[in-house]
């Protein structure tokens, strides 16, 4: 005889058929069918428990639904309180025509908002702690946020505690400064939210002249400032050292002795040391801004389009989906440089000449991402190409590289107080086309060549360069190529193999390969994110369009937006940029539209003056 058991779900015996004895089943509309029996309830006045007095007019409810909608009904109700015998319960601070909206929400889900109502509403669902109504009347009043009820909306927020409301009020004066700042309202906003919103990072303006406008508008009008003595603790938000040489020296004149006088000549004397900024930075000679973007300079290009024209870099933002062009005035026009980033300014140091047969250089430049400007600084010792710089302890050093007769073992460090270049500790052998990072305090110069027949002898070990200025070889079990960038603590070379090197294990590890090799190629790292830019392929030598992006995270490569021209030899970088220089990059079908605008113009002139 058959052992007994229990049936399974179809009457046979459990796991017999290799069925599943037990299942759970859920419905996704019964929540909605729930909400809808409660609705016809209510609507048929059937089983009301509990009956709210507003302003002496009453509304009746079930008490459990009211329970489970928000915190101020479930201690009411559920927490011991005299209210939960009680069949009557009068609600004070708020309106009729609120709680019923609120009652309408607890039972359907859905709220109409209006001007009217909506202040009211906001008051009720405070009260009765209903967070996503709450959320709903700041949606609307933000909706209808201007500067005509900017005060009252801020006088709310602050009345009930609404941050997420205040927030988007401080996000409104923002984006609004230079208008708002214009109107009698911005006056009665109180000081320390203006105060905030001018000191901020992501206050839109197009140059500090603004930020300087608004501050005096909260006071005075600038007439009033530059004739009386005056001192305002407004103007201390006011960036000074962005303001143009010239306005701020138009304004020192008319300027009697205050000080706002001296903030003025202050940022004059800032001016005037122009090759002395990256070493006088603070928060007051910062861009405004909290976006980085990756630029590229120089590189040698398949066509000559972008080759052509001397002023134009590269610069991209994983938000737009393109790369962009950016013209500044003197853009060196190189590849194989070495490029640095020291407190925001980018130094590009030697590389090769190739517009006119190749060279190596000696000249080094510096770019202000604040005006879009560049700089000559102190030529190196001697000429550097296919070379690594960075970054350590606030010098820039320059390694290796060859200069076109020999591979290089010299190495020059460049302090920014003296604007000067000098000869440290050698590298222990000739290195060329290697790569290069600092990390914790030592410097990596990690694999290259040493021979100027190619590219593919490569040195296949790792020195390391201290603060007390010599180099030692350490640990390398794997071999790699010579383009490399870092991000966090580690270093990861680049070729078509990639290894990850930890300090602090002194110890390399293979990662997930490249699906494509790269040589020359620029390297940038955004939000930790290595981006590998154009570059020769490994096996041909072509130059390429790829752009190949590591995720530190998942060791994962993705492809992202390709160059429109094949490129290799890009120097590039990663730089805090200003609004206002950003607001001039132009997409590469733009500049050729304005391109062929520009050649269209000359050949009309011509043919009118035939």
């Amino acid at each position: 005889m058959a052992e007994e058991g229990k049936l399974s779900p179809t009457g046979g015996r459990p796991g017999s058929s290799g069925r599943p004895s037990r299942q759970t089943f859920k419905s996704s509309a019964h929540f909605r069918s729930l909400l809808d029996g409660l609705l016809v309830l209510r609507q048929s006045g059937i089983l009301f428990d509990v009956v709210l007095l507003v302003e002496g007019r009453p509304i009746q409810a079930h008490r459990i639904l009211l329970a489970a909608s928000c915190d101020y009904f479930r201690g009411m109700f559920a927490g011991g309180l005299r209210e939960t015998q009680q069949m009557e319960i009068p609600i004070h601070g708020v309106s009729y025509m609120a709680m019923k909206k609120i009652l309408d929400y607890i039972y359907t889900s859905e709220i109409e908002l209006d001007l009217e109502c909506v202040q009211e509403v906001l008051i009720a669902a405070t009260l009765v702690q209903l967070e996503i109504v709450i959320s709903f009347c700041c949606d609307f009043l933000f909706s209808w946020l201007d500067e005509s009820n900017i005060l009252e909306v801020h006088n709310l927020a602050d009345l009930y505690g609404l941050q997420q409301l205040n927030a988007r009020v401080h996000s409104y004066i923002l984006r609004n400064i230079q208008t708002l700042s214009r109107t009698d309202v911005y006056r009665q906003l109180p000081q320390d939210e203006v105060f905030s919103a001018l000191s901020s990072e992501e206050l839109q303006v197009n140059s500090e002249n603004e930020v300087y406008e608004a501050a005096l508008h909260y006071h005075y009008s600038p007439e009033q400032v530059e004739t009386d003595q005056v001192h305002l603790q407004m103007l201390d938000a006011v960036r000074f050292c962005l303001i143009e040489k010239q306005v701020l020296q138009r304004l020192y004149g008319r300027l009697n002795q205050c000080p706002l006088k001296d903030s003025v000549l202050a940022a004059l004397r800032y001016h005037e040391q122009e090759i002395l900024q990256p070493v006088l930075q603070s928060p007051l000679t910062q861009p405004r801004s909290t976006f980085h973007y990756i630029l590229g300079f120089g590189g040698m290009f398949t066509s000559g389009s972008l080759t052509d024209n001397g002023h134009l870099f590269q610069v991209f933002h994983p938000s737009w989906g393109e790369w962009r062009t950016l013209t500044a005035y003197h853009t060196p026009r190189m590849s194989n440089q070495g490029i640095a980033v020291l407190n925001n300014f980018v130094y590009l140091i030697g590389g090769d000449k190739n517009t006119s047969g190749f060279r190596a250089e000696t000249r080094c430049w510096r770019y202000d991402p604040r005006h879009n400007s560049w700089c000559s600084i102190q030529s190196l010792q001697q000429q550097h190409a296919d070379h690594c710089v960075c970054v350590m302890g606030g010098y820039i050093y320059a390694i290796g590289g060859r200069d076109y007769s020999n591979e290089l073992e010299s190495v020059e460090r460049y302090d920014p107080h003296t604007n000067m270049w000098e000869f440290v500790s050698p590298l222990k052998r000739e290195r060329a086309w290697h790569g290069m990072a600092a990390v914790n305090g030592r410097i990596y110069v990690i694999g290259g060549s040493n021979d100027e027949r190619g590219y593919r002898r490569d040195v296949l070990k790792v020195q390391c360069y201290n603060q007390c200025l010599h180099w030692k070889t350490i640990r390398c079990s794997c071999i790699f190529g010579p383009y490399f960038n870092e991000t966090v603590s580690k270093l990861f070379p680049v070729f078509s193999q990639v290894a990850c090197f930890d300090p602090k294990a002194n110890s390399w590890s293979l990662l997930t390969p490249l699906h494509a090799g790269h040589g020359e190629s620029g390297i940038a790292v955004l939000d930790s994110r290595i981006y590998v830019l154009g570059g020769r392929s490994h096996d041909k030598g072509n130059r390429m369009k790829y752009v190949h992006v590591y995720n530190t995270d998942a060791d994962e490569w993705e492809n992202e937006t390709e160059f429109k021209e094949r490129v290799s030899g890009l120097a590039a970088c990663v730089a805090l940029m200003s609004p206002a220089v950003i607001a001039q990059a132009r997409s590469w079908e733009q500049r050729t539209k304005a391109s062929w605008e520009d050649v269209d113009m000359d050949n009309s002139e011509d043919s009118g003056e035939d």
